[in-house]
């Protein structure tokens, strides 16, 4: 089933939320809200996790995409001690968006992986370099994957038609890289 990029931004943005509250180990947890004033500069969570918006500089992403993209801001909505989520908007217009996320646990990948599937429908296998665990949903647009001890969800959410996955392995090879 095909979904549009808005379903898929408002799917991608819950997912963000729905790892927030199986973190906090709560039951239904709300989804981060989808309006970009949701996204706003803050500092990471101390302790050993990486700050996300420090895995990708705008030149990264726009030399894996071939857009134009601003810094990456953290996600409020997100941040936690075991977790953070960084965004980055494309310069010209309101798509594409670039999403990381970090959380930290070994072995999330498959639980995530079926929550992803409940929001985006079926799931695909991947190779991304430095990862374990890896798929795709929704045509590439979101890749989730374990890196050592951290589940590392990377979405590239774009008005493109068609699969983008090797656009969003390509941004979550060099975020990887990075940590």
């Amino acid at each position: 089933m095909r979904r549009s990029p808005a379903v898929a931004l408002a799917g991608m943005l819950g997912l963000a939320g729905m790892l927030a509250g199986c973190a906090d180990g709560g039951g239904t947890a709300e989804p981060a809200s989808s309006a970009p004033s949701a996204v706003a500069e803050a500092t990471a969570p101390a302790g050993t996790l990486p700050d996300p918006c420090e895995l990708l500089s705008a030149a990264d992403i726009e030399a894996a995409s071939g857009v134009a993209f601003g810094e990456g801001m953290l996600v409020e909505d997100v941040a936690a001690e075991d977790r953070a989520s960084c965004v980055w908007n494309a310069v010209d217009s309101p798509l594409p968006i670039v999403q990381v996320l970090v959380v930290a646990g070994a072995d999330l990948a498959a639980s995530q992986r079926e929550s992803a599937e409940e929001w985006m429908g079926e799931s695909a296998d991947v190779d991304v370099a430095g990862a374990t665990d890896a798929y795709e949903v929704g045509q590439g647009t979101i890749l989730g994957m374990q890196v050592g001890d951290l589940f590392v969800e990377v979405s590239f959410m774009s008005a493109d038609e068609g699969d983008l996955t090797d656009t969003t392995v390509a941004i979550a090879e060099l975020a990887i890289a990075s940590m």
